[in-house]
């Protein structure tokens, strides 16, 4: 197996692009045992047999099995881009993609373009992001690749001696002040010197321009005192692009390899290196980087230079980028698939350890994974808020008191029937990323407590299963807080078994919004009742706030419609004419029949 990594060429030498790339390839080229060279050209009237060709010459010494480290984008379209990589899997190339900049989401009217960017980076089999939000982001447009490594840091390949910062009030700034029009109001105390074009009617009073440097000359000038700032091209970090709070800093990595502190907004992807390292500040706003300069003191100065000096030797080495590089070859040659180590108890392990302990229940499903992951469902609207709680709840471990339920499908999906095989193996991917960040605890109950018959192969089981959870509510007081056309129970025998119903009806849609409400009214009639939940992801919340308030609330979801499947053997979800219905979550066509029994086990409804 050799490697090979590409390099691009044809830019302006003043180009970051350019820079980076050429950067990388110093620092690897006792690593790699070739470079592919790109070059940036116009080539939209290009014809196919004439590219093919180009591309055939481009990769000539790959040899099948080969890795090839591609450096992304490489600026001359995602078409071209994309070729690149067919012809190199075409020759049994393996592609390990080092993605730099994603232009669908660095550039806004570029958006267009993402599908071809993600069904481009699909045929990787390791990605390298700059940053986990990166890679968070990249999941959510599609990306299904399980293989990733996090950049982390830019580095240099510098062999020469620098100065060792003196104690300065100033700011080093690195960009064209057309790119970056927070220049034109600098007034702030802490003068700016900035490397990079200017304007000729510019008020120099406050900004100083130095013109473009090479790395040799510009980091010798850094190198002699002051801080290095780190910016977006707004003012107001709160107004910043998404971009610049996911890919990582050329201009930190810059700084930081001349030996000097930095002054990075509180957004930046490399914030808590930042601070974790000692190396600069973390600010809001320009006002407070100016602050923090003036009040700054020698000592804490030269004690930051001190904590940057380990980080300078390790970008100044290339450390980063041969550690992307040795852990991109090791992911590639790993067996493992990211398979995520997530424990899930069976229907009835999940049952028994409710019965035993009187555990209250919170359950997640696909649902509340698209409100964590910032998304609207069709009975929820978005809430940050309720995205919040749903995150800090699905974070804890189990207990006697609060049982955290999970899908179980994280370990084998032999046991459901197609459909449902093809819809956990989409979420799953979907949500990869984040099931990884959240879902740490030693063990999980099972969400399907509520869900135990039409998704099953073997539907066998599901009387036991019914039996059982039914255990949960026998001869017991219950108190049903539900939407408005759930009518859980309503004209079948689901709840016969237990000593007394009463119900509190709630919004069928944003539940979320009456919450403070809704709890408030539970704790009015629930003394000494059981409480089932039965209330989309708000009901989440609910269980978990209640729980601490040791009230026993059990989120049972779509229990009523499982239910009701079962009893009428049916092998598809039949929509129910008289009541919400699982998965038809429009709430379409429903009469709902007068019922006296129902009315009298009404309490209150919530309007």
């Amino acid at each position: 197996m050799r490697i090979h990594v590409t390099n691009v060429f044809g830019f302006s030498p003043k180009s970051t692009v350019l820079q980076s790339q050429h950067e990388v390839v110093d620092i690897l080229k006792d690593l790699c045992d070739s470079e592919i060279g790109l070059f940036r050209y116009y080539n939209e009237e290009e014809p196919r047999n004439e590219l093919s060709s180009r591309l055939d010459g481009i990769i000539a010494r790959l040899n099948m099995g080969d890795v090839v480290l591609f450096q992304s984008p490489t600026w001359n379209g995602v078409d071209w881009d994309n070729a690149l990589v067919d012809k190199i899997k075409l020759y049994g190339g393996r592609v390990v993609f080092f993605i730099q900049d994603v232009p669908p989401i660095q550039f806004e009217n570029n958006y267009f373009l993402m599908p071809y960017f993600i069904d481009m980076y699909n045929k990787a089999e390791v990605v390298v992001v700059p940053s986990e939000k990166m890679y968070q982001r990249l999941v959510e447009e599609g990306l299904t690749v399980k293989k990733y490594v996090v950049q982390k840091m830019w580095d240099f390949n510098v062999h020469m001696d620098l100065h060792t910062p003196s104690f300065e009030r100033k700011l080093y700034f690195l960009g064209d002040v057309s790119r970056f029009p927070f220049f034109q109001k600098w007034q702030f105390d802490t003068p700016l010197h900035v490397f990079g074009n200017h304007k000729s009617d510019y008020d120099y009073s406050k900004v100083h321009f130095g013109g473009w440097l090479n790395k040799t000359e510009l980091l010798l000038e850094l190198s002699k005192g002051g801080f290095g700032l780190v910016w977006g091209n707004q003012e107001n970090p709160k107004d910043e692009p998404d971009y610049y709070k996911m890919n990582c800093s050329y201009k930190l990595a810059s700084y930081l390899s001349a030996g000097i502190p930095v002054i990075v907004p509180d957004y930046l992807s490399n914030a808590d290196f930042v601070k974790e390292n000692n190396v600069g500040f973390v600010v809001s706003s320009l006002e407070e980087a100016d602050q923090v300069i003036q009040e700054c003191s020698e000592e804490k100065y030269s004690e930051m230079v001190s904590s940057v000096k380990n980080v300078q030797y390790l970008i100044n080495n290339g450390y980063f980028t041969k550690k992307l590089f040795v852990d991109s070859l090791m992911k590639l040659s790993s067996n493992e698939d990211n398979e995520l180590n997530i424990k899930v108890l069976g229907i009835l392990d999940t049952l028994n350890y409710i019965l035993a302990h009187n555990s209250s229940v919170a359950r997640f499903g696909d649902g509340e994974m698209d409100i964590i992951t910032g998304h609207s469902i069709p009975y929820q609207d978005y809430d940050e808020n309720l995205a919040n709680e749903l995150k800090n709840i699905i974070s804890l471990e189990s207990n006697e008191s609060l049982v955290v339920c999970l899908s179980d499908v994280f370990e084998g999906l032999d046991r459901y029937n197609q459909s449902a095989v093809d819809f956990w193996k989409q979420h799953l991917n979907n949500n990869y990323v984040h099931y990884k960040s959240l879902c740490k605890a030693p063990w999980y109950g099972s969400t399907f407590i509520s869900r135990p018959y039409m998704d099953l192969v073997d539907k066998s089981l599901s009387k036991m299963y019914f039996k059982n959870i039914k255990n949960l509510w026998d001869k017991r007081d219950i108190l049903i807080v539900e939407g408005v056309n759930s009518r859980s129970g309503v004209g079948n025998d689901l709840f016969d078994n237990a000593n007394s119903v009463e119900r509190i009806i709630c919004p069928s849609k944003n539940a979320y919004s009456k919450i403070d409400e809704i709890e408030s009214l539970i704790e009015g009639h629930a003394k000494n009742k059981l409480v089932l939940l039965i209330l989309g992801p708000t009901a989440k919340v609910l269980a978990y706030r209640l729980s601490n308030k040791d009230y026993q609330a059990i989120d049972m979801g779509h229990i009523d419609s499982e239910y009701e499947w079962f009893k009428m053997g049916a092998t598809y979800k039949v929509k129910l004419d008289n009541k919400h219905t699982a998965e038809h979550n429009f709430d379409e066509n429903i009469i709902l029949n007068e019922d006296d029994d129902y009315n009298r086990q009404v309490v209150v409804r919530i309007e």
